[in-house]
């Protein structure tokens, strides 16, 4: 009996250091604020003139956007992003991304400012709430 406990407690401590994935902050809700501004174009970030999001069912749609993109286009976008976005997380992880808003029932477009050669699809709905959650009249 005391063995095949002790297999279970073993196989349960691989399964946890190495098959289950690590859980991120967005994973544990974590995230505690995002800042939006409306951007000043590629290659600046807007970090002055922004409105602030705090608590967890304020930042919930910026969590669920980072959560459900698509997977990285290949292709560039065109034209100038319509917002810089700068989220925190708890323990001071902080990512900053550039969205180009779509128009309702339309995909946006979202670009890593740490990473400009990767560029995400998000979806017509996620595009929806975003667009009912920064008040954006179309």
């Amino acid at each position: 009996m005391k063995r095949n406990r002790a297999i279970m407690t073993v196989a349960s401590a691989m399964f946890e250091a190495f098959i289950k994935p690590e859980e991120s902050e967005l994973d544990k809700e974590e995230m505690i604020q995002a800042r939006v501004a409306e951007s000043s174009g590629i290659g600046s970030f807007n970090e002055t003139d922004f409105i602030m999001f705090n608590g967890i069912e304020k930042v919930r749609p910026f969590a669920d956007m980072l959560r459900n993109v698509d997977e990285e286009l290949e292709d560039s976008i065109y034209g100038e992003p319509d917002f810089d976005i700068e989220l925190h997380w708890k323990g001071g992880v902080m990512a900053q991304h550039q969205l180009w808003l779509g128009q309702e029932q339309q995909p946006s477009y979202l670009m890593d400012v740490a990473h400009p050669h990767l560029i995400y699809r998000v979806s017509a709905d996620m595009t929806n709430q975003l667009i009912e959650v920064l008040g954006v009249d179309e």
